[in-house]
């Protein structure tokens, strides 16, 4: 059983999504939802940290959701994400792979959450 979470920091203008353990296809659907939903409410050239360094490799199903999710936030207006990676690097290459084609933004890997906080603060500096 997963667990997955959703929040945004208008302030950072930055969404955040955690995805722990093994979500079904259901929470994954819900929880794109949710991400399409948080997205619209931010700024366009928003960013996002992405927490899955306990994520599992999801049903193959639900990897359809994982594209709907990105394709919403490019449609929102993504600049960038970071990935704070997984210790299952199957799940990893699986959230990867799954709607790649979607991802017109940039994507960073980080190995805790302050790294990638750090590095989307960073990549803002630096386009000002």
């Amino acid at each position: 059983m997963g667990n997955w979470e959703v929040d945004t920091d208008d302030q950072k203008n930055r969404l955040y999504l955690t995805l722990e353990g093994r979500l079904s296809v259901d929470e994954v659907e819900t929880a794109a939802d949710a991400v399409i939903e948080a997205s619209s409410t931010l700024d366009p050239g928003f960013d996002q940290v992405n927490d899955m360094s306990v994520f599992e490799p999801a049903d193959p199903e639900a990897l359809d959701h994982v594209e709907r999710g990105k394709r919403g936030i490019v449609e929102n207006g993504i600049a960038a994400t970071c990935r704070v990676v997984s210790e299952s690097t199957t799940g990893q290459m699986q959230f990867d792979r799954a709607g790649e084609d979607e991802e017109e933004y940039a994507v960073a890997k980080a190995d805790s959450f302050e790294q990638a906080e750090k590095l989307l603060d960073k990549r803002r500096e630096q386009m000002e």
